[in-house]
C-alpha cells in the first residue's frame, strides 16, 4: 500500500509504469501483426517504412514501394488530430477523457480491424492501424514524470543507458530505478513482438483482438485512477514516503513562478532548503490530495508561527486546492500570528487568504520577497 500511495500522490495512474509496460506491449504486438500479416509494413516504426520505401525506390520497386507511404501518412494525421485534441482543451479534461477515451477507440477500431475479410485491402488495414498507434503515442509521453515513447525503442534506450551512466558513473540517487522502468519497457516492447509475431502465424488476422485485450487492461487502469481522483479532496500531514512528490511539485512551481524573481544565489539556497533530508522532521509538512494525489503543499516552522513554503502543483490553480489547505492550516495552527516571506508575484493571493503586508519589497541573499502576517481574528485583527 505505501508503493501505491507514493505513486498516487506523484503521478497520475496513465503515467505509471505498469500502465507503460502495458502500452508497449501493445505497441510491439501492432507492429508483428501488420507484418506478418498485412505485406511486412510497421504500423509504429515509420523510420523503418521510410527506410523500407527507399529501399524499395532504390531497388526498382516502383509504386510497391511507395505502399509504405500509407502508414505514413496515417501515423502523421493521427499525431496532428491528437494535437489538435489537446490544443481544444484536453489538458482540463478529467484522466479517463484525456486518455481512457483514447485507449477504448483503439480498442474498438483493432475489434472491427479483427473481424474484417481477408481479402480487405493492406493498404486499408494498415493505414487504420498507423493511426490509432499515433494517437497512443502522442498521448502517453510520461513514464512516471520522464519522457518515454510506447511506439519506439531508441529514445526509451538512449534515456535507460544514460540514467545507467548517471548511477554508476556520477553515483545520482535514483537514476538506476529510472534506468530500470525503461528496460523494463523496451522488454515489454520485445515481448509484444515476440507475442504478435506467433499469434499472427497461430491466428492470422484475429491475432489483433490480443493486442486489444492488452489495451483494455490498461484502460481499466486509467478508469480505476479516474475514479479515485474523483474522490472528495483532503487536507493530512504529508507522510514520510510522499516528501519526494511534496519536493517535486514545490521545485516544479517554484521554478516557473518564484525562481525568475530570484538570484542564481538564492534558487541555490531554495534548493538547500528543500533538498534537506531532514525536512519532515524539523518542519511540518502539510498538503491537499484529491483522489490520493498530492495538489498542493505547504512547509511551516513546528509552533506554526512561520511559513516557509505554499505551492499549488503547475497547472492546477485557481482550483481552490490552495485555499481550502491555508484555511485548514491556519484553523489549527497553535500560534496567534503567522509570518510568511510572500513572493512578488503570490502578495494578491495570500491578501484574500488574510495577510496583510508588514513591510516593502526586500531583497536578501538573492531572494526576493514581501514580509507578511496574518493575525488570527480577536487577536489583532483579521476579520
Amino acid at each position: 500500500m505505501t508503493y501505491y500511495r507514493k505513486k498516487f500522490a506523484q503521478y497520475p495512474v496513465y503515467e505509471w509504469l505498469e500502465i507503460g509496460v502495458l502500452l508497449c506491449l501493445a505497441g510491439g504486438f501492432m507492429d508483428a501483426y501488420t507484418y506478418v500479416t498485412r505485406g511486412g509494413v510497421f504500423a509504429n516504426a515509420q523510420t523503418a517504412n521510410l527506410i523500407l520505401m527507399s529501399i524499395g525506390l532504390a531497388t526498382g520497386g516502383g509504386l510497391d514501394a511507395l505502399r509504405y507511404l500509407v502508414p505514413i501518412f496515417l501515423f502523421f494525421c493521427g499525431v496532428f488530430l491528437s494535437e489538435l485534441f489537446i490544443h481544444l482543451g484536453r489538458k482540463k479534461s478529467s484522466d479517463f477523457r484525456a486518455h481512457g477515451l483514447v485507449l477504448i477507440g483503439e480498442i474498438v477500431v483493432l475489434s472491427i480491424v479483427g473481424v474484417l475479410p481477408a481479402e480487405t485491402p493492406d493498404m486499408l488495414v494498415n493505414a487504420v492501424v498507423s493511426f490509432v498507434a499515433a494517437l497512443q503515442f502522442d498521448n502517453f509521453r510520461k513514464l512516471e514524470g520522464n519522457a518515454f515513447a510506447t511506439a519506439f525503442c531508441t529514445g526509451n534506450l538512449r534515456a535507460a543507458t544514460q540514467n545507467l551512466f548517471y548511477a554508476t558513473v556520477e553515483k545520482k540517487k535514483g537514476a538506476l530505478q529510472v534506468a530500470g522502468k525503461y528496460f523494463a519497457c523496451i522488454l515489454a516492447f520485445v515481448a509484444g513482438v515476440l507475442a504478435g509475431y506467433f499469434a499472427s502465424l497461430a491466428m492470422g488476422s484475429f491475432s489483433i483482438f490480443l493486442a486489444a485485450v492488452i489495451l483494455a487492461v490498461a484502460a481499466a487502469g486509467v478508469y480505476f485512477g479516474a475514479s479515485v481522483r474523483r474522490r472528495r479532496v483532503r487536507i493530512r500531514r504529508i507522510a514520510a514516503e510522499e516528501l519526494p512528490a511534496m519536493r517535486a511539485l514545490i521545485w516544479e512551481s517554484f521554478e516557473r513562478s518564484v525562481a525568475p524573481s530570484f538570484t542564481p544565489e538564492g534558487i541555490e539556497r531554495f534548493r538547500f532548503f528543500l533538498c534537506d533530508e531532514e525536512i519532515g522532521t524539523r518542519r511540518d509538512c502539510f498538503g491537499v490530495f484529491a483522489g490520493g494525489m498530492l495538489k498542493g503543499a505547504l512547509i511551516a516552522e513546528k509552533d506554526g508561527s512561520h511559513i516557509c513554503a505554499f505551492f499549488v502543483r503547475s497547472g492546477e490553480q485557481k482550483q481552490g486546492y490552495g485555499s481550502r489547505l491555508m484555511y485548514k492550516f491556519l484553523e489549527n495552527v497553535p500560534a496567534k500570528c503567522v509570518t510568511v516571506n510572500a513572493a512578488p508575484d503570490a502578495v494578491n493571493a495570500y491578501k484574500k487568504l488574510g495577510f496583510r503586508t508588514k513591510g516593502d519589497l526586500q531583497h536578501k541573499d538573492g531572494m526576493a520577497f514581501v514580509p507578511m502576517q496574518y493575525e488570527k481574528s480577536g487577536e489583532g485583527g483579521n476579520p
